[in-house]
Parts: C-alpha cells; sequence; structure tokens
C-alpha cells in the first residue's frame, strides 16, 4: 500500500527533519510501515503554496505545521493560518487526514483542532517512535494525540485559560509573537477597536488589569510555548 505525505510548515528544518524522522523509520525496518511504501508528494512553506500543492494532487495525509509564511496576497485564502486552515482544509478535502505539528499546549486549542477534523496534535518536541505511532493510528482511522499533551486535555477542573474565545486566544497568540493591534487587526481582518475589545475580555478572563502582568501571565504559563 502506498501512503502520500505531504509536509506543511514555514520552517524548512522542520520540514526536512520530519520527512528525515520518516524515512529512518522506514529504512530501519519499524513493523508499522512493513506493509507501506512512504512516498513524499511536496511540501509547502504557505498557505499559498500548500493550496497550490492540493490543487495538483491531494496526499492521504498532510504533516501540517501551525505557522505558515503568509507574504501580501489578494487572495483572503492565503493568509489562512491554523483552525481557519484546517476547517478550509477538511471542507474542501474530506479525504485528507491531517496531521498537526504545534508548540501550542493549549488545551482548548486542541480540542477546536480535533473538533474541525485533525486527525493527530503532536507536539514539536514529539521523536521518530511517536511519530510512527501517530501516523499508525491516522492510517487506521483512529485518532492520536502526543501522550505528553493528553493530562491537559482531560485534567480535572478548567483553567482560566480555557474560557477564552477562538478570537481572543488568536489576539493573544498574535500579541505574543510581537505583532501590534495595527498589524493583528489587518491579519485577522478586523478593525483595531474589535482586536483590542478582544484583548481587554481576554485580560478580564485571565484576571490581569495590564499589558505588563498579561505579558508576564503568558509567560510564566507558556501557554504559547514563550517564556521571557
Amino acid at each position: 500500500m502506498q501512503l502520500n505525505i505531504a509536509i506543511a510548515d514555514e520552517h524548512t528544518i522542520v520540514r526536512r527533519g520530519v520527512n528525515a524522522m520518516l524515512m529512518g523509520s522506514r529504512s530501519a525496518g519499524m513493523d508499522t510501515f512493513d506493509a507501506l511504501t512512504l512516498c513524499f508528494t511536496g511540501e509547502a512553506a504557505s498557505t499559498a503554496e500548500l493550496i497550490a500543492l492540493l490543487a495538483q494532487h491531494t496526499p492521504d495525509i498532510l504533516l501540517l505545521g501551525r505557522t505558515l509564511s503568509s507574504p501580501q496576497s489578494q487572495n483572503p485564502l492565503n493568509g489562512m493560518q491554523g483552525l481557519a486552515l484546517v476547517k478550509w482544509l477538511t471542507h474542501h478535502y474530506p479525504a485528507l487526514k491531517v496531521m498537526m505539528l504545534s508548540p501550542d499546549k493549549n488545551p482548548l486549542l486542541i480540542r477546536l483542532m480535533l473538533e474541525a477534523g485533525v486527525r493527530a496534535y503532536l507536539s514539536r518536541h514529539a521523536d521518530e517512535k511517536t511519530l510512527k505511532q501517530a501516523l499508525n493510528s491516522v492510517v487506521n482511522n483512529d485518532i492520536y494525540v502526543d501522550h505528553t499533551l493528553t493530562s491537559m486535555l482531560f485534567q480535572s477542573g478548567k483553567a482560566p485559560r480555557e474560557t477564552l474565545s477562538l478570537r481572543e486566544h488568536e489576539v493573544l497568540r498574535y500579541i505574543c509573537r510581537g505583532l501590534s493591534l495595527t498589524d493583528i487587526a489587518r491579519r485577522l481582518h478586523l478593525s483595531i477597536k474589535t482586536v483590542s475589545a478582544h484583548k481587554m475580555r481576554a485580560m478580564e478572563k485571565l484576571g490581569v488589569s495590564n499589558s505588563c502582568q498579561l505579558y508576564s501571565l503568558l509567560a510564566s504559563t507558556r501557554m504559547f510555548d514563550i517564556a521571557i
């Protein structure tokens, strides 16, 4: 059985590293792949490249990084990332199995990704064994979540950050990447006033009263895998 795989991530080292890990697993004779012939159909560094790649040939599995480069474009589709991109992919390519490679450890985001159709959610710290297990699960139509993340999904109680809406989560993620409210508004196609409102509501839910406290909280909890 031939399994066609594509990789999309803005970082070349991630794309080539995942490719090498899978090829290394295959050449090492790991049992999981004995009945499979892995075939890489391409890679993409941006959403535009990914859309073009899928239009030419739809793979069986897409290993998707959380971020893709998004140069200025007149086509709004080329600016899609994260959850919005996953929803678009599962709607337009229902047979495509998406495996997410992400540094995000937020339980809310993981749940939303799985609800949107992601078949596997992996930490970027995953090794060859974990990648093999995830791929095997997806091939067998199962759902796989990295064991380092499952405890957060099923922990009792509800952490304050889990009450954040998707938009509030997106705004905070962009803030952590150093974008101004103006830049965020442009990325999300919202007004600056609306972006500011999302930020203020998120701060209220997180129990902080100013931007300094917000940044300190985000860094200490590593909500978006950042640290000061």
